[in-house]
């Protein structure tokens, strides 16, 4: 399983999340269940973590951060098991791309909230709707892109091709569908700005930052979380405007 690791994995995702998922995703395959479930149900679990983040005092957010960091784990399962039992489907990755959106999403914006009752400081849901615009932008602007993608025939990926992370990244052909958080980085090849974009877009795209979620949990200063993740959300979604439409 750790075959699957993607050259978007930041250093925990590659050494640490991947060998976690891998085992697990081992024991799944002697079962019936399917890719699309195991989606769904991670889902569910980031939902959860968003709820309790969205609780006042300092137990149930580090008790959300730690789910949020087990859904991050989990959610290699379901591209794994895909990729192994050859279930790669586009359904799965819409699943995939929204179910991970879905949970930043209810973690972000559960965040504010919390904070909000911890301080009573309206700041703190306003944050969390700035980090919440950025993400469902750039979900939006992903999906865009694999609909696109989807809608002509792939070329054969090249050796400097970035790979996307989960599913998301092959038809049920078996194709290339998302190469790149902006969908295809060959369209970038030939220009440096826009292919040092492409890297900085997939840098800000890793998980490794739910690390240090947890870290501040338990600090109990998840407001120095919330203010560069308001930021850097919709940083990450002006870099992924400039790169659609500059490879148009």
């Amino acid at each position: 399983m750790e075959s699957f690791a993607k050259d978007t994995d930041g250093f925990f995702a590659r050494h640490f999340d991947r060998k976690i998922s891998g085992a697990i995703s081992r024991q799944l395959l002697k079962t019936p269940v399917t890719p699309n479930q195991i989606t769904v149900f991670v889902t569910g679990l980031g939902l959860g973590a968003g709820w309790l983040m969205s609780q006042p005092g300092y137990t149930p957010k580090v008790e959300g951060a730690f789910l949020f960091l087990l859904t991050s784990i989990l959610d290699g399962c379901d591209g794994e098991i895909a990729r192994a039992k050859k279930m790669t489907s586009k359904l799965g990755g819409w699943l995939d791309l929204w179910g991970d959106n879905v949970v930043h999403v209810a973690v972000f914006y559960g965040l504010g909230i919390g904070l909000f009752r911890d301080t009573g400081s309206e700041v703190y849901l306003t944050l969390g709707k700035f980090a919440v615009f950025g993400t469902i932008v750039s979900a939006s602007l992903a999906s865009y892109q694999t609909y696109l993608k989807a809608r002509v025939p792939s070329p054969q990926p090249s050796p400097d091709m970035h790979v996307g992370r989960g599913r998301s990244e092959a038809t049920g052909e078996g194709q290339s569908l998302f190469t790149s958080v902006i969908g295809d980085a060959s369209r970038v090849h030939y220009s440096s700005w826009r292919l040092r974009l492409t890297s900085l877009a997939d840098a800000l795209a890793r998980r490794d930052f739910i690390y240090g979620v947890v870290f501040l949990a338990i600090l109990g200063h998840l407001e120095w979380f919330l203010w560069p993740c308001a930021i850097g959300a919709n940083v990450y979604a002006c870099v992924l405007v400039v790169l659609f439409f500059s490879t148009r």
